[in-house]
Order: C-alpha cells, then sequence, then structure tokens
C-alpha cells in the first residue's frame, strides 16, 4: 500500500472519526474496486452534465468614497430641521449587542456590511431563531412561535424554547444552510407523524401545542397548480429563465391600471413551466393565485393564511389549467400498459395523491368510470370536446372523455389540495 494509505490507516485506527483519513481510504479503495471504480466514473461522468450554478452578479450603484454622505432624520417630516442619524439598531432590540464597525475604529461609523455580519454574529441569537421558525411555520403549518412575523412582546411565546434554541444553534452549525436544515427536521419522527386526530388526542392538546401529530396542511396556490401538471406529466422541469405566462382569461388582464397589459400566454414547454415562474401584474394577479389566497404583492407578507371557498373547488374542476391537466393525464393512463380498469384507476389515484386507493374508493371511481361510458357513448359531440386536443391514440373519443370526467374527479379531491 501506498505510504499515504498507510499513514491513513494508522489515523484511522486511533481516530475513527478524522474526516482526512476517511476521505483518503474511501478514494483509495474506489480505486482498487471495480464495482467502485465503474460507480465512480459513472458519478464523475454525470457530474459533468449537471447544471452549472447560475453566477451572481452583485449590482453596484457606486463605489465606496472616503468620505460617505451624511444621513439625516426628518422629525414628523419636517426637513427644515434635519437631524443627524447615526447606524444604530432600533430601540427595541436593544437587548442585542451594538452593531460595531468591523475595523473597530472608532472614527468610522457601522455600514450596510456591518448591519449583515452583525444579523450572523453569534452574538446574535435572534436571526437564527426567526428564520427556523420560519422553515417550521412551512413544513408544520405554525410555527414553534405563532405570531412568524413578531417575536416582540406582542408576539406569541414559543411552546416549545428549547427546540427553537436547538434548531436556531444546528442552523448556524449546518452553515445556515436551508436546504440542511429542511432535511433535519422533515427526518425527524416528530415531522413524520399521522395528521390522524383521535377523538381523545383533539379533546387533550386541540391546538397541537405539543406536536403530538402532524397537521393538515392546504397547499399553496403555485404548487396546486404545479401538482396537477405533475400528475397529468405535463410539467416542464426546467430551472432558471424569464417568467412565463400561463393561460389567464382575457378580462382580467384588462383589469390592469390603465388598461395597458396585454397577456399572451405562452406556449410549448413555457405553458407548463412551474408557478414559482409565472409573471406576476399586481394590478392583473393570475386568478388561480389569488383564489388560493396567494397576496398581492403590493406589502411584504411573511405568512400566508389559507382559506376554504367553494370557488376552490369550482377553480380544481373546471378552470383551464386544471381540466388540460385532466385531459393530458386521461391520455397518460390510457396509452400505459395496464391489464384491467381498476389497475388504471390505482395508478390514476396513486398520481395524485402517492397512495393506493381503498377499496371504498375504487368501487367509487370505478362506478364513476362506468356512468361516463355510458353517458359520452350516447354523447359523441360533448365527447369530443371534452378530450379536446389530447386524444389518445387507437382511442375513441367516449373512452377517452370518461377518463378525462374521472381525473378531473380525482385532481379535485381535498386530499390533492392538503399535505395531509
Amino acid at each position: 500500500l501506498p505510504k499515504p494509505v498507510l499513514a491513513a490507516l494508522a489515523t484511522y485506527a486511533k481516530t475513527p472519526d478524522d474526516k482526512a483519513a476517511t476521505k483518503l481510504l474511501g478514494d483509495h479503495y474506489a480505486t482498487i474496486d471495480k464495482t467502485t471504480a465503474a460507480l465512480a466514473k459513472q458519478l464523475a461522468e454525470l457530474k459533468k452534465k449537471a447544471p452549472k450554478r447560475p453566477e451572481m452578479n452583485v449590482r453596484v450603484i457606486r463605489q465606496r468614497t472616503a468620505n460617505p454622505r451624511t444621513t439625516f432624520l426628518f422629525h414628523r417630516g419636517d426637513f427644515l430641521t434635519p437631524q443627524k442619524s447615526n447606524p444604530a439598531i432600533p430601540a427595541g432590540l436593544s437587548t442585542l449587542p451594538a452593531v460595531r464597525p468591523r475595523n473597530k475604529d472608532p472614527k468610522k461609523l457601522a455600514d450596510r456590511l456591518d448591519l449583515a455580519l452583525w444579523l450572523v454574529s453569534d452574538d446574535n441569537p435572534l436571526s437564527p431563531r426567526v428564520a427556523v421558525n420560519h422553515t417550521w411555520s412551512h413544513l408544520f403549518g405554525n410555527g414553534l412561535v405563532r405570531t412568524v412575523n413578531d417575536f416582540g412582546v406582542r408576539g406569541d411565546k414559543p411552546t416549545h424554547p428549547a427546540l427553537l434554541d436547538w434548531l436556531a444553534t444546528e442552523f448556524r452549525r449546518l452553515k445556515w444552510s436551508r436546504k440542511a436544515l429542511i432535511r433535519t427536521i422533515v427526518l425527524s419522527s416528530t415531522y413524520r407523524q399521522s395528521s390522524a386526530t383521535p377523538p381523545a388526542l383533539a379533546k387533550a392538546d386541540p391546538q397541537n401545542l405539543l406536536l403530538s401529530r402532524q397537521n393538515r396542511v392546504r397547499l399553496q396556490a403555485e404548487i396546486i397548480r404545479d401538482n396537477s401538471l405533475t400528475a397529468s406529466g405535463l410539467l416542464s422541469r426546467k430551472i432558471g429563465g424569464p417568467s412565463v405566462f400561463p393561460p389567464m382569461p382575457a378580462d382580467v388582464a384588462a383589469l390592469s391600471y390603465a388598461n395597458n397589459f396585454k397577456w399572451k400566454a405562452s406556449q410549448g414547454p413555457d405553458r407548463f413551466r412551474r408557478g414559482l415562474y409565472t409573471f406576476f401584474k399586481r394590478t392583473a394577479p393570475h386568478p388561480n393565485l389569488t383564489t388560493f389566497d396567494c397576496p398581492d404583492s403590493n406589502t411584504t407578507c411573511v405568512e400566508r393564511r389559507a382559506s376554504n371557498t367553494p370557488l376552490q373547488a369550482l377553480t380544481t374542476l373546471n378552470n383551464e389549467v386544471f381540466v388540460e391537466s385532466s385531459q393530458a393525464m386521461a391520455r397518460r393512463i390510457v396509452t400505459e400498459k395496464h391489464p384491467d380498469d381498476r389497475r388504471r384507476l390505482v395508478r390514476a389515484f396513486r398520481l395524485c395523491v402517492a397512495r393506493s386507493p381503498s377499496k371504498q374508493e375504487l368501487d367509487g371511481f370505478a362506478d364513476l368510470l362506468g356512468t361516463a361510458r355510458e353517458w359520452y357513448s350516447d354523447h359523441a359531440e360533448d365527447a369530443k370536446k371534452l378530450v379536446g386536443k389530447y386524444a389518445a391514440k387507437d382511442t375513441s373519443n367516449s373512452e377517452s372523455a370518461a377518463w378525462v370526467a374521472t381525473c378531473r374527479i380525482m385532481l379535485n379531491m381535498d386530499e390533492f389540495i392538503t399535505r395531509e
């Protein structure tokens, strides 16, 4: 064995936690084991094909000068008697250490970089607490501090202060990686609990303050559309690029300010991009987003509120986006090879809610499929209209329409838009 490997073996025998020795031994083993070497070669080729990380362009208005301008404070808007303003943290944060210049020069004032360093300083526990509480709120429906946007005296006290502090310190240990923090939380037994609520548990802990179960959370507006496109197989997984324009009623765009905004629906893969890339016009927000409580972007929003209205059910049943998804999903199910209708129904159900249907659910959808077949067999024009441009090859319009009707109901289930 090479001398470095022998030295690494000796080090590993004494301290198995030594990362350098472990890596060296792993790399050496990968070169001598045929299976591992082949996998390492394949991994290297895949890494070459991986998308490159986008470059970060820093916008600079002007370079720093030796003598920065003086900033004044206009008390009650009185610009005739300006008061000199020095960098300082708000009075409500007086318990935290002050923001100081990084070079410790008493003649210089703190700047924005000093503020950024102060936010992530080990002496400042507020930033990581707020960050992990925001992530927790997304994953559980409620934060450890219920008032996500208020950690002050008017906000709620944390339900589990020790857990909040542990997550905050763990967030720092993970080098402020939100992805690593989410991985830590979702792998916990607390997150993986069922949302089923026995009567005794509902009586003892109605608000789930003890984290005795998972919370049912309605999905956000953008994700509901993404789920529909995913189940149908239409979702474009392209990353980055300009905003896109999914279909929207023309009358909505006409309501924009000065009526000078034209919404031209995107075509091709851009039509099915993730909701993250949807163009947002503040004076004419997309109706699918506002229906499911997406903020209007006129003011900042820390936490979205979820509502439950009849309009939401009508949207997932009749809106152009969801109808098109049901058409594509029906074509997907019909063209796949399955031995019988019940297997097709199980496949469609799994695409929607990621679980197999119960016997009662399967029987209900089988009855619906049979009823739809009979009706569309007698109404050929309606069948052709419902199938649209997603007709399946070697399949009659009446058969395709029956599956479209069935898929529309599956995409309209409460469980489809709810995280159990």
